[in-house]
């Protein structure tokens, strides 16, 4: 079993939970748009939206033919992306999250003529008697549909199938019917 991500921390992170567990994973810090495995495998994923965040519309081609490459013939591509309707509801405002020693502050947005959507996340962490604040800025591409099936049929996947997401998030608020969909793509034979 392979991990790739293109973070140095979550991988060092997976390196340690996967130690913990006695897990026969091998970790690769590489960009999803240009990751190489030492093998071809039957399975990749790639989940929690991960998709929506790659920077340009012409990379989502890049990640296809990297997947191709890592993926043996009739092998499959799991994955999901958050769809215009989610960025339409659950992009739009302010929220906030208080737990026990974190705030999270969310300001989002979203641009339908470009469809692009934005989170600007404010982290305050109490750290003994203060609070330290941390910012980042979320931005993710939103795909249509016919878009990734043309990008994968033009790369060398046979099939795309295609799911609505939200009966596998039942206990989401955030993923309502119509807000993210799952796709199981399959590379050709032949």
């Amino acid at each position: 079993m392979y991990a790739v991500d293109l973070s140095p921390l979550m991988c060092r992170l997976v390196r340690e939970k996967a130690g913990r567990a006695y897990l026969p994973v091998r970790v690769f810090g590489a960009d999803m748009r240009h990751f190489r495995l030492p093998e071809s495998v039957d399975l990749v994923t790639c989940e929690y939206d991960a998709l929506n965040h790659v920077p340009r519309r012409a990379d989502l081609r890049l990640v296809a033919k990297a997947v191709l490459r890592a993926l043996r013939p009739g092998g499959h591509f799991f994955f999901d992306v958050n769809n215009s309707l989610g960025f339409e509801r659950y992009w739009s405002g302010t929220s906030w999250i208080e737990k026990p020693g974190v705030v999270v502050v969310m300001r989002t947005g979203h641009n339908r003529q470009a469809d692009r959507a934005w989170s600007d996340i404010n982290w305050f962490i109490r750290d003994g008697s203060c609070w330290r604040r941390r910012h980042e800025r979320v931005e993710e591409v939103c795909w249509d549909p016919g878009e990734i099936r043309r990008v994968f049929q033009e790369t060398g996947f046979d099939q795309l199938r295609a799911w609505d997401a939200a009966p596998f998030f039942k206990d989401n608020p955030l993923i309502g019917p119509g807000c993210r969909t799952v796709y199981l793509a399959r590379k050709s034979r032949g």
